[in-house]
């Protein structure tokens, strides 16, 4: 059984629904009964009386109906408002018809008896000894009356708060529905489709091999790392290295690299040698041994093939989430931007490379461009099936003719972005701001692209606008989509389409290490930890995308500094390692709660070459005390991240 964690999770979403939906439905349903006096309460009220003689026929009162003498009848009769007994009381028993000889559940009977001699034996023989029912009558005879008495009178009046209740009425039952189809969507969802495909090719999988244990010390170090990756959320013990066999290793080997379960891979005997070998290297190049055979409850972490995990959210969350990006269109068209649908005609996808790539039009109707710049397939141009949408804005005067693309990360879209953006505007060079769709709170499906097939989509943006080269901004999320251009494009390459980089809570280096349990398997403990499930693990759209879409074999890079551009070539070196433009800038959160940022920093200084200390550059930047995202609320690193850029 997944662990849903009810007090972080369904505890913490019960309660902001209660509080965005019931409590405004039952304060209008209270001023509604108090002006109309139309409700099931008032008749309940009214009918207080008869109730109390429904009792004496049944020998709860003594025969004299002047004065009860049960216990607790005194506290009954003290509940009853003195406006609505006076006419009930004037009909006597004619007020419910058949009063004496109404047959009443004796279980029911029973237990409001019982219920009003509980009160009577706690002292409570009036309203008067209730705790708090005089301040409450006070206030509402004082202060409360006075306040609410205009619009009581105001609502008699117009009929509004009736308008009002029915809106109300109406939005709840959407709720009901869309609670409903969230569960069967999610359900659905459930589906393991297998369109992502693991690496390629043996060449490639031995180079992604070989650079993820570069980055993994012996011992206890590659002990945790190999923890990490069993300890899914599922059990409330996690499993130690003594626990893990050989054979749960090899079927954690088979999704990593093949994406597949190992009964599949074991279709291959070449498959099966090379699973054999890498836990073999394993045990050989970091001093571990594995436990022989296979232990059945132990389970392993497969994104793509392990249930999606989602709560639901309300409609009306999703409506925030839609109003706010509208209204983040407005401020990006007041700030000069044009909103692009697209790349691509679709309906001409494979006719030759058009002339003129100015009649490149807004609505996704766009002139057909080259497929690459070096002549090469886009596969979303081959499929036909995925496009991305962007903003473009271009300045009247130009100070630095490279545009700056920037990718946001995962969370409402780039609303939560909009005061960075705004800033980037008062930088004199080109913006194209990259919108990914599926990872953005939105309730309607969008096909997913792949990183390989963003960075084709991207390169024929910067064709269709008139640019060749472009520094790459990313946060979060968008870091792997800007590795993914860097892989496809390294700085060093004659037409590389990467002049700078800007990476921003970086989860693009050592993404074979705690990324996947920390954001889709892991149970909140800490209040950054909570945000990060409420508003991007746990959302639906967001969950599929990571369990169902996500190629972390396309995602991470393992590149090399500018300046060690001219070193001898790592062993299996490909494209997973790609030299890094001249103008980088990455900047790590110390506490961020997705990756080990003091493990990331030392590997981009070790290995990778990253200097520190650069004069002038701020090539590494560790951002102290900072969690992920968290420099978007703090002025100080706000401004160094502009600065940077600035600079690229």
């Amino acid at each position: 059984m997944i662990v849903d964690h009810v007090v972080t999770r369904t505890g913490i979403r019960s309660l902001a629904w209660i509080v965005s939906g019931v409590v405004p439905l039952a304060t209008s349903y209270l001023v509604y009964m108090l002006t109309y006096k139309e409700s099931p309460l008032d008749t309940l009220l009214a009918q207080m009386v008869p109730l109390l003689e429904l009792l004496q026929s049944n020998g709860t009162w003594s025969s004299n109906n002047t004065a009860p003498t049960t216990p607790g009848a005194a506290l009954l009769s003290n509940l009853i408002p003195d406006t609505m007994s006076s006419p009930s009381s004037a009909s006597g028993s004619n007020s419910l018809p058949g009063a004496a000889t109404t047959v009443t559940s004796p279980l029911i009977l029973s237990s409001f008896i019982q219920l009003v001699h509980f009160l009577q034996r706690q002292g409570y023989t009036s309203c008067e000894t209730i705790p708090g029912c005089a301040l409450v009558r006070a206030a509402w005879q004082g202060p409360v009356r006075m306040y609410l008495q205009p619009v009581m009178d105001f609502v008699a009046r117009h009929q509004t708060l009736a308008w009002i209740m029915t809106g109300l009425h109406l939005w709840l039952a959407a709720e009901v529905v869309f609670y409903i189809m969230f569960w069967k969507k999610l359900a659905r969802l459930q589906e393991v489709d297998r369109v992502v495909k693991g690496v390629g090719s043996k060449a490639k999988r031995a180079e992604l091999f070989q650079r993820c244990l570069e980055t993994v010390g012996e011992g206890e170090d590659v002990k945790r790392w190999i923890e990490v990756w069993f300890d899914t959320g599922r059990t409330s013990k996690p499993a130690g290295f003594e626990e893990i066999g050989r054979s749960n290793m090899i079927h954690w080997l088979a999704w990593a690299f093949w994406a597949a379960p190992v009964e599949e891979v074991f279709e291959s005997p070449s498959a099966v040698m090379e699973l054999n070998q890498m836990v073999d290297t394993i045990e050989e190049a970091k001093k571990v041994k594995f436990t022989e055979g296979f232990n059945p409850d132990v389970d392993c972490i497969r994104l793509s093939l392990d249930p999606v995990i989602a709560s639901h959210r309300p409609l009306i969350y999703y409506s925030i989430v839609w109003v706010a990006n509208v209204l983040a269109g407005f401020v990006l068209n007041a700030c000069g931007f044009t909103r692009y649908d697209g790349t691509m005609d679709k309906t001409h996808l494979f006719e030759p490379q058009a002339k003129n790539h100015s009649k490149h039009r807004r609505s996704g109707s766009t002139a057909s461009p080259r497929n690459s710049l070096d002549g090469r397939s886009s596969p979303s141009m081959d499929r036909g099936t995925t496009d991305l949408g962007y903003w473009y804005r271009s300045p009247a005067k130009v100070d630095n003719p490279i545009p700056l693309v920037f990718i946001h990360g995962i969370g409402v879209g780039i609303v939560q972005y909009i005061h960075l953006i705004v800033a980037l505007t008062f930088i004199s060079r080109p913006l194209i701001l990259i919108e990914v769709p599926y990872v953005s709170n939105k309730l309607l499906e969008t096909d997913c692209m792949t990183p390989d097939e963003t960075y084709f989509a991207i390169e024929r943006i910067l064709w269709i606008q008139g640019h060749t080269k472009a520094t790459f901004f990313g946060h979060s999320l968008g870091t792997m989509l800007c590795a993914a251009v860097c892989r496809a494009s390294p700085a060093s390459g004659p037409k590389s389409i990467v002049a700078g980089l800007i990476l921003a809570d970086p989860i693009c280096f050592l993404t074979h290490h705690s990324i996947a349990r920390n954001f889709a398997y892991r149970v909140p403990a800490t209040a950054s930890q909570l945000v990060m499930d409420l508003f991007a693990a746990r959302e639906i759209g967001t969950s599929w995308y990571i369990m169902r879409r996500f190629c972390w074999d396309q995602c991470v890079m393992f590149p090399i500094a500018w300046s060690k551009r001219f070193q001898k070539p790592l062993k299996l070196q490909g494209k997973l390692s790609p030299v890094l433009p001249k103008n980088t800038r990455v900047f790590l959160s110390r506490n961020d709660n997705l990756l080990d940022m003091t493990k990331v920093e030392a590997y981009l200084k070790d290995l990778v070459g990253m200097d520190p200390t650069k004069e002038g550059a701020d090539e590494l930047v560790v951002m102290e005390e900072m969690d992920h995202a968290q420099f978007l609320l703090r002025p100080e690193w706000f401004r160094r991240i502009l600065k940077a850029a600035r600079e690229c």
